[in-house]
């Protein structure tokens, strides 16, 4: 039994040594290794179509009764082309989407952020989270006049992936599943609203929650919270960001603001 508990802690020792490497040591060549060969179908299936159709229209024009006898056949062929070329792009977009969070994730250094963008990413990459993608009722209004914060592209992307999973997570345990991102923005401040459905916070906790971490404990007790969370408002803190929480209409509401000329 001891052996056992042993070789256990043994092996989830190295599991945690090889996802402490996965991000910033394995994943860009793995995305390296997938972008070329991607780039060379999408290339090939394109110059095939092109080829295809100007050969269809000179057979057409040099022999239009064998062109004709022949239609169906070409028909169902350039179709397979064309279908060939939509679905390379359709996963084209989702390399991008992988590609573009695990970038995020390895940015260390302050730029100029276009938060609606970086959210808009976020939801793209959310969808692969399968329940999410087709159990979750969504609605997304991005304000894409939002200016520019300068930040850093992991603290956000970290930041803003915990707090859209935490309120996946409540809304995929409510009826009925109820998910908002909105964002928008005034003089001063940028602003997201997160809404979701699901069991509403202790009064109490939303009260921690809302001097968080201004009331002196940064891990308090009798807050009954992931502690992703409790990071996330943590770093939105070090950008100068209000964190509130609240109910309304039966819907869970996080509302972000982040002033941009800090």
């Amino acid at each position: 039994m001891k052996m056992e508990h042993k070789i256990n802690r043994d092996c989830q020792a190295l599991e945690d040594d090889f996802t402490s490497t996965f991000i910033h040591e394995l994943m860009p060549g793995i995305l390296h290794n997938f972008a070329n060969p991607l780039n060379t179908i999408m290339g090939r299936s394109r110059l095939l179509q092109r080829r295809l159709d100007n050969s269809v229209n000179k057979m057409r024009d040099a022999y239009p009764e064998a062109a004709e006898a022949l239609k169906d056949e070409w028909d169902r062929i350039q179709n397979d082309v064309r279908s060939i070329n939509k679905e390379s792009e359709s996963f084209f977009e989702l390399f991008r989407d992988v590609s573009g969070k695990f970038y995020a994730l390895t940015c260390k250094e302050k730029d100029r952020i276009n938060l609606s963008q970086l959210l808009t990413a976020e939801m793209r990459f959310a969808n692969f989270y399968l329940e999410f993608k087709h159990h979750i009722n969504k609605e997304i209004r991005m304000d894409m006049e939002t200016p520019d914060l300068k930040g850093n592209k992991n603290e956000l992307s970290l930041v803003f992936w915990s707090l859209i999973r935490f309120a996946m997570s409540s809304a995929l345990e409510s009826e009925p599943k109820e998910f908002s991102l909105e964002t928008r923005h005034d003089q001063r401040n940028i602003v997201v609203l997160i809404k979701y459905s699901g069991k509403a916070m202790p009064g109490e906790t939303v009260k921690i929650l809302n001097q968080y971490p201004q009331s002196g404990d940064v891990n308090p007790p009798s807050v009954k919270m992931e502690k992703g969370v409790l990071y996330a408002i943590t770093v939105l803190k070090t950008y100068s960001a209000l964190v509130r929480f609240s109910t309304e209409d039966n819907l869970n509401i996080m509302s972000i603001s982040i002033p941009f000329n800090e």
